[in-house]
């Protein structure tokens, strides 16, 4: 009886110890699918961003709803296409937007603008459009994962301190010139959905922080969702009517 108890106990540790070589940690799943998604040659992105800005006993709510398709990501021939809506205290605004031969070509308000853009800024800004899962994992501080049929779902918690270089980006993004602003980030965390591909197929972001400049403070809290529809497949972008839009310097324009 001795002896049987002891085969079983080895056995039960021999099959831990197996069961624990052989499946991958949730830091892995969620660098590998941040390398096999920026590896895409293309992408279809549909993302929302909503922000809540408190200042004293003022809230305002701003909402961005973006449909981004790419192709030929990378290349000289990349297309680039966008169309959404922007809202502000329920204050609607359509927008629209579209990059191709190093021109960025944007409609909103019924003014039609373009401006050259090259190709390594344009690539920055999809990016940061498009990676919402893909925080670098060395930001983290808690990861973890779990199954969901065929997805891997993966739990995630931001060291805030580490947050800087992220911030800096998506406040550039937003067109927000950051000199004499300072910040403090309060809380990150996210959901990122790995398909049975190895692809990000969904990712949620929250993150609240404060912001002061001229001696006032605004604290916001931002919550961003991305579905990557379809990843892995080609991705087909068709161009507006390019004409009728007027150019202007680039350097005129706030955050670009």
């Amino acid at each position: 009886m001795k002896k049987t108890l002891t085969m079983l106990l080895a056995f039960a540790m021999a099959f831990s110890v197996t069961a624990c070589g052989g499946a991958k940690s949730a830091k892995t799943i969620y660098d590998e699918a941040t390398k096999k998604t920026s590896e895409l040659t293309s992408m279809d992105v549909t993302s929302t961003v909503n922000t809540e800005m408190t200042q004293g006993e003022q809230k305002t709510d701003m909402k961005m709803n973006l449909d981004m398709k790419i192709a030929d990501i990378n290349t000289e021939s990349m297309r680039y296409s966008a169309s959404g809506t922007t809202s502000v205290m329920g204050q609607d605004l359509d927008i629209s937007m579209y990059y191709e031969n190093g021109y960025y070509y944007m409609t909103s308000m019924g003014q039609k603008i373009k401006y050259a853009m090259d190709l390594d800024k344009m690539m920055e800004q999809v990016k940061q459009s498009t990676e919402g899962a893909s925080l670098d994992s060395s930001y983290m501080k808690d990861i973890t994962a779990k199954k969901d049929g065929d997805n891997q779902v993966i739990t995630f918690t931001v060291d805030a301190q580490k947050m800087d270089t992220y911030v800096k980006d998506l406040m550039s993004q937003m067109g927000t010139d950051l000199d004499g602003v300072t910040y403090s980030i309060k809380e990150v965390k996210g959901e990122a959905t790995v398909n049975k591909d190895g692809y990000f197929s969904k990712s949620k972001i929250n993150m609240s922080l404060e912001m002061t400049a001229q001696g006032e403070t605004i604290s916001m809290v931002m919550d961003t969702d991305a579905v990557y529809n379809n990843p892995g497949q080609a991705v087909e972008v068709t161009a507006p009517d390019l004409e009728g839009y007027t150019e202007v310097d680039p350097s005129a324009l706030g955050g670009q």
